[in-house]
């Protein structure tokens, strides 16, 4: 229970100034869906020190988004599941996320899909204050050009290269 409201704290904090983040003008919901993995993130209480982590994106016939992620930390295998809901029906690249397990009924994070590469290979996602960010792939690699790229739209966001950490994968 602790942990919960610890959550609840951190993430309430994080919820203002959720619609001013710029996102890309609109998102093929079926090419987005699938495996992504984390290349980089803005590190947060729950995925530092991570390895090996990715979200896997299912499309329901409702229009939600199943999500679970999958990473190891401190060498135990963790999974979250998570449902998304797509609030802006214009862009498909804003959305909302509710933990599914562990369970957080009262919860709702924004999603910000700030980038995404025409073949749907990479995307990054960002957060309000740009307190967190991910730089996401379908495959683990990313070549510097690539990364300088996607890097480059987080920065015209206002993110700093220094905030994110890469994230290991065996």
């Amino acid at each position: 229970m602790k942990t919960l409201l610890l959550l609840f704290i951190i993430f309430a904090s994080f919820i203002k100034g959720a619609d001013t983040m710029k996102t890309v003008e609109s998102v093929d919901l079926e090419r987005f869906m699938g495996k992504w993995f984390v290349i980089a993130l803005v590190p947060n209480m729950i995925e530092k020190g991570a390895t090996n982590s990715s979200d896997t994106y299912v499309l329901n016939k409702d229009g939600t988004i199943d999500i679970t992620y999958d990473a190891i930390k401190d060498g135990k295998q963790r999974q979250i599941k998570q449902k998304g809901t797509v609030v802006n029906k214009t862009s498909n690249a804003e959305w909302t996320i509710q933990m599914r397990k562990p369970f957080v009924p009262f919860m709702k994070f924004p999603f910000k899909i700030v980038y995404v590469d025409k073949n749907y290979e990479f995307m990054a996602v960002g957060y309000p204050k740009n307190s967190m960010g991910w730089i996401m792939g379908r495959s683990t690699k990313v070549s510097d050009e690539d990364y300088k790229k996607i890097m480059g739209a987080l920065v015209e966001l206002g993110y700093t290269e220094e905030q994110f950490e890469l994230v290991k994968h065996d």
